[in-house]
């Protein structure tokens, strides 16, 4: 029998370790003092102790590893974790290139933020409650689909109630009631006259408003644009038109911040985006 010393100087694993592995019942000492409550190892515990040292080394989650060390070991367990790695160097390649080009300034550009007095429109848009990087069950690589089920489902409820979109779409971020964290996207269309007291879009919260006329600020861009954006931030116009509101002294309500759609033949080809100032 060997201490716990010795055993982790030959498997190369800490003391920290083996007792986390004994807590966790993945490696368990082969004795345990019933006095001194010193552990003792076995040579027959070396081949585990070198998987568990390996797999951490590799970076398999401790979740995996009652799996790996069965003999023999659950097939795929690997291939899982060695997909999951090269997704994550891509993604890591990705985000250096964006730096490159960030800090090289290759594709910087200076956004036209135009001001202009907004007319007057009646809207109606669904929310749709934005899910959190902090919420477990959030599916953030389903949101893009969510959202165009979202605006897709009013614009057929719109038409059934004969009061079709009359221009392109807009959305807007706003604080969830009564939270300091929770987002909420509204998904909205334009339409000629207002809709009827209890007008709803099955499996929707729906809203309806009037755009006032108001002085905005406006700046635009189309998707081919050779433009650096960081994932996860909002794009480099949106910036650039908060600060040039901040540069002209002009109060700012982030709530009345709409990014509309750019078509073209009915096709989505960039976004504009405006926000109403106040002075």
């Amino acid at each position: 029998m060997m201490s716990i010393g010795e055993f982790a100087e030959l498997t190369g694993l800490s003391l920290k370790a083996l007792r986390l592995y004994d807590e966790q019942g993945l490696l368990k000492p082969a004795s345990v003092d019933p006095w001194s409550r010193h552990r003792r190892y076995s040579a027959s515990q070396f081949e585990p102790a070198i998987r568990l040292k390996a797999l951490r080394a590799a970076g398999v989650p401790l979740a995996d590893a009652p799996r790996l060390l069965v003999d023999p070991p659950a097939a795929g367990i690997l291939a899982e974790h060695r997909a999951r790695m090269v997704a994550e160097r891509e993604r890591q390649d990705a985000a250096l290139e964006t730096l490159d080009r960030l800090l090289s300034g290759e594709d910087r550009h200076e956004w036209q933020v135009e001001e202009r007095l907004a007319t007057r429109q009646h809207w109606a848009g669904v929310m749709w409650p934005v899910p959190g990087d902090d919420d477990p069950a959030a599916d953030v690589e389903g949101a893009d689909e969510r959202v165009n089920e979202a605006f897709a489902a009013l614009w057929r409820a719109l038409a059934e109630a004969g009061d079709t979109p009359t221009g392109p779409f807009w959305s807007t971020f706003r604080a969830a009631s009564g939270s300091d964290t929770a987002i909420e996207l509204v998904c909205c269309w334009p339409i000629a006259r207002p809709l009827p007291a209890g007008w709803s879009v099955p499996g929707w919260t729906v809203e309806t408003g009037t755009v006032e006329a108001a002085p905005e600020l406006v700046v635009r861009w189309r998707f081919e644009d050779p433009v650096t954006v960081v994932d996860g931030v909002t794009h480099p116009a949106v910036l650039a038109l908060l600060a040039a509101a901040e540069e002209r002294g002009l109060g700012v309500n982030l709530s009345r911040l709409r990014q509309i759609g750019l078509l073209e033949e009915g096709e989505s080809v960039g976004m504009e985006v405006a926000i109403t100032v106040s002075r």
